[in-house]
């Protein structure tokens, strides 16, 4: 199994940065593997996240 490094921004007034990994299979779309990355950020911050505009880079796919 494979896995991506994603960067994830989040908007704020602060400009919230988090870097996650998570597991994918070596031929996922981008989008599938920053769902993915939205999801997992989503429940290591307790199920909310801050409100603002948010954008996602794929850093690295490791095989």
């Amino acid at each position: 199994m494979a896995s991506a490094i994603v960067k994830l921004n989040i908007a704020t007034y602060s400009g919230e940065e988090y870097v996650i990994e998570v597991p994918c299979k070596k031929n996922d779309v981008d989008e599938l593997i920053i769902a993915k990355a939205w999801k997992k950020l989503k429940e290591e911050e307790g199920g909310s996240l801050p409100y603002g505009h948010r954008t996602a880079t794929i850093i690295k796919r490791i095989d």
